[in-house]
């Protein structure tokens, strides 16, 4: 197949694309080979390509837009964005391979694909430098490669048939993963930003070599709950001593020092100086999670028995992280209006001798293990900040749909002229099996911006819905 698409989206220049396909396939259960192997009902194997055109940037987004704006002398007008009338179509090339295998009079069948995408010509919004953004959009832009690639299947079993008793199963499984492989130059990167008290803050970054939209921000590897963690260790656990004896401190945000009111202290997180210069700094930031699930998979079953109808479906996601934007934005104890459990848990400084004095080897987390920072009015380790502990395992496995019915002999209603009378229930999304500590781990993408999949700021969760219901038929 060949097809030109064109949009107002693009200068009349590069307005038109091209989109070209092809397919093959071959029914391999018609080859004299498997004539004889009645145990095989079906076998095709399948090959593909094609090229798919994006276009998703909004009509005339090569062009640049009037603003209005008022002025002393009257209504002005500005350009609303930078224009970019080299702007073209986003291309995907697609290479597919398929197998589609039926056994046992087709009571067992299986599909199979396994795919490779490659996108070029990205259409993204520039990056501009802080100096010369905020007032005039960004222009769209043709900027990068990334690929694609997985497999899913489907197998399909009738378990059991007979005239009173039926139970088919369905179960699908995917796996993708994605790379970015090319952006402006080799060392640029997107960001993933959310605003954070009024700030814009770095959430998720991806750069080349790496999958899209990977969390970013300070990996967390302990709380200071006793004086032994403000110390470097060894591997052996044994401490690292200067050239007097006295042990070293381990890093510590930049001109901070050890102090209960103006600087670091007990209950405060401990961040892991990932360049080693001895200080945290924001250099120090690393990929801390991936929304990327290892694989998701459905699981559906149906059974008839007499009169009787029965459905339970199971859809499930492993190994993919979400980013709680809501337990860091209120779970914050130094803030009166936060309003987690979380916050119950705070760290606790006290003294270890109540008789004692205030000093820095006799204090101590009075309740080891807290969940939640100390309170820091001052903020002086910014324990708030974007970091590993806010990245949860969004791991799930849902009980989709629930459902039974049970339609009526034909014996009973057509005394009533009544041809057909079902009466059911179903519930749907009855129970979610989970460690996630939000509403719900199917979190999508904050603003439906793709650099903020998986960050959750209250998304509103799937609703738990009970239905009756009565199919009639005259």
């Amino acid at each position: 197949t060949l097809r030109a698409d064109g949009s107002s989206t693009f200068s009349p220049d590069n307005r038109w694309g091209w989109v070209p396909s092809a397919a093959l396939a071959w029914r391999v259960k018609n080859e004299s080979f498997l004539s004889s192997v009645n145990w095989i009902s079906d076998a095709k194997l399948r090959l593909g390509w094609g090229l798919v055109g994006n276009q998703n940037a909004g009509s005339y987004a090569y062009g640049s837009t009037m603003t209005s704006v008022a002025t002393a002398w009257g209504t002005g007008f500005y350009p609303g964005n930078y224009s970019n009338s080299d702007l073209k179509w986003e291309e995907t090339n697609s290479y597919n391979i398929g197998f589609d295998l039926a056994l046992f009079n087709n009571r067992v069948e299986f599909i199979f694909d396994a795919y490779l995408k490659n996108t070029d010509n990205l259409l993204i919004k520039a990056a501009l430098p802080n100096y010369i953004s905020g007032v005039i959009a960004s222009p769209w832009v043709n900027s990068g490669k990334m690929r694609n690639k997985g497999f899913e299947f489907t197998l399909n079993t009738v378990n059991i048939s007979n005239r009173e008793l039926t139970w088919t199963s369905n179960l699908t499984f995917s796996l993708n993963r994605n790379k970015v492989l090319n952006l402006y130059t080799e060392s640029s990167g997107m960001k993933g930003e959310v605003s954070i008290n009024n700030k814009n803050e770095v959430i998720t970054y991806t750069t080349i070599g790496n999958p899209v939209a990977q969390f970013y921000g300070y990996k967390v590897i302990g709380m200071f709950e006793k004086e032994s963690d403000f110390y470097q260790k060894d591997a052996n656990g044994d401490f690292i001593l200067d050239e007097t004896g006295k042990p070293y401190f381990v890093a510590l945000p930049d001109g901070k020092e050890i102090n209960e009111g103006t600087g670091i202290w007990y209950g405060d997180y401990i961040y892991a100086d990932i360049n080693g210069d001895g200080k945290i700094d924001e250099k120090d930031r690393t990929y801390i999670g991936d929304p990327e699930p290892s694989f998701t998979f459905g699981f559906n079953n149906t059974i008839t028995w007499k009169g009787f109808d029965f459905n339970l479906f199971f859809t499930g996601s492993v190994g993919n992280d979400a980013y709680n934007y809501l337990r860091q934005d209120q779970s914050n104890p130094a803030n009166r209006w936060a309003s987690l459990t979380d916050v119950t848990d705070f760290a606790r400084v006290g003294m270890i001798d109540p008789e004692g004095e205030r000093t820095f080897d006799n204090m101590c987390v009075l309740n080891p293990g807290s969940t939640t920072y100390r309170i820091d009015q001052a903020d002086n380790n910014k324990n708030g900040r974007i970091s590993s502990v806010f990245v949860e395992d969004a791991s799930y496995l849902r009980i989709k749909n629930l459902a039974l019915g049970y339609t009526l002999p034909k014996s009973l209603i057509g005394r009533i002229g009544i041809e057909n009378l079902r009466v059911y229930c179903n519930i749907q999304n009855l129970y979610t099996f989970t460690k996630y500590k939000g509403y719900d781990p199917e979190v999508g993408s904050l603003n439906q911006n793709v650099l903020l999949r998986g960050v959750d700021y209250a998304r509103y969760p799937s609703q738990r819905m009970f239905t009756f219901g009565l199919n009639v038929s005259l």
